[in-house]
């Protein structure tokens, strides 16, 4: 989380010369040095990959791992070419301001170009979901698990677009829908009570998509909910709050904001930090910002927990990730958590290697927690 990101550094992180650098590792074949997540599924390399091990290896040690497919195999499957643009405007402009002006334009482009599906989940707040349901396999009977995921921002700006690369790998290599939920942000109502009210969003959007699931054809007994940085917190404390109820099957966070305090893991906090906590405590009170902090609200869970994190994280340390960790496990929680080297808060800015293995280690958790039904190398090669 980064309370007011310089719009320069927003600028940079979205330029088409940027992106067209960081693009090709979700969607094409890298060179020999590397695996795309697609080509590293295929193999079947998931089940090797334990989630125990707590610092993902090099990318050279996982092309030594061995392969559950043959080279004849192999050689028959068809790379998979997709080229995944957001709309040019918005990665010209600072989140800030795409994310309010053209939300629209995302939508229709998510429509029109990933073939996704948009829901209204709370009209009153005009709070929409969208939906990327995987395609359906030939004989397929049983219904998709869907992962539910909540972008980052602050809690004050953003959009579901965040998402909309990892939507379209995990829908269309795992065989598992994505949904990308809005909530809502202190830039477009500013009369709510961010981040109190988002939460509440956060698990409305989550219960319209369990009590619909037979119209969206979604298996609600394999929900996973996931966030990153603010978005993290939302999908913890709705997982602390209501996911035994709801029956989720797991929760997946990256570099999530675990302590509304800002207190735990820090040994220095950024000037804007600071400020954001101060402003919190001041509006409303240390015990109010307790009752919503995850790492205060710990408690067992019928299901497993995976957080990925950056160790050069500067917004929220990795040490809070651990601390929680340490909760959750006295708690009697499956809970693991793998750091990444040379990650900072941008976790999906990251080198093409890291997001092998953060595909890598989240393909594994689906399965492990029971959301995908066989390996993603059978699902790809049955299409």
């Amino acid at each position: 989380m980064a309370w007011c990101a310089p719009a320069w550094e927003e600028l940079q992180a979205s330029l088409p010369k940027q992106q067209k650098a960081q693009a090709p590792w979700m969607f094409a074949e890298c060179s020999p040095k590397g695996l795309s997540p697609l080509r590293a599924l295929r193999q079947g390399l998931l089940t090797h990959w334990p989630l125990s091990v707590r610092r993902p290896a090099t990318s050279e040690d996982i092309l030594t791992c061995p392969s559950a497919a043959s080279t004849e195999t192999q050689a028959q499957l068809v790379p998979l070419k997709r080229a995944l643009k957001p709309p040019d405007l918005s990665r010209l402009l600072p989140s800030s301001i795409s994310s309010v002006l053209l939300n629209r334009r995302e939508e229709r482009w998510f429509l029109e170009q990933l073939g996704g599906e948009v829901h209204t989940f709370a009209a009153e707040e005009d709070l929409r979901l969208h939906l990327l349901k995987p395609p359906k396999l030939p004989g397929q009977q049983e219904r998709p698990g869907c992962m539910i995921l909540f972008h980052g921002g602050s809690w004050m700006v953003g959009s579901p677009s965040q998402f909309y690369q990892h939507a379209e790998v995990i829908a269309k290599d795992l065989g598992v829908a994505v949904a990308c939920c809005q909530y809502r942000l202190w830039l477009k109502h500013p009369r709510a009570d961010v981040p109190f009210d988002a939460i509440k969003d956060a698990q409305r959007c989550v219960r319209f998509l369990h009590d619909e699931a037979d119209v969206l054809g979604l298996d609600r007994r394999r929900f996973v909910v996931g966030g990153l940085s603010a978005g993290g917190h939302l999908a913890a404390m709705t997982a602390l709050e209501s996911g035994a109820e709801i029956g989720l099957a797991g929760l997946v966070l990256l570099n999530p904001v675990l302590d509304l305090s800002f207190s735990a893991g820090w040994r220095r906090r950024k000037p804007l930090i600071w400020l954001g906590s101060t402003l919190l405590r001041a509006r409303y009170g240390e015990e109010a910002l307790q009752s919503k902090s995850p790492i205060h609200q710990v408690r067992n869970l019928p299901f497993p927990t995976l957080i990925l994190h950056g160790e050069e994280d500067d917004v929220i340390p990795l040490a809070q990730s651990e601390v929680f960790v340490a909760e959750m496990q006295r708690s009697h929680n499956d809970c693991k958590m793998i750091a990444f080297p040379q990650v900072n808060h941008h976790f999906l800015h990251a080198k093409p290697e890291v997001a092998e293995r953060h595909l890598l280690a989240l393909g594994s958790f689906l399965q492990e927690a029971g959301v995908m039904h066989g390996s993603a190398g059978d699902y790809k090669c049955k299409q």
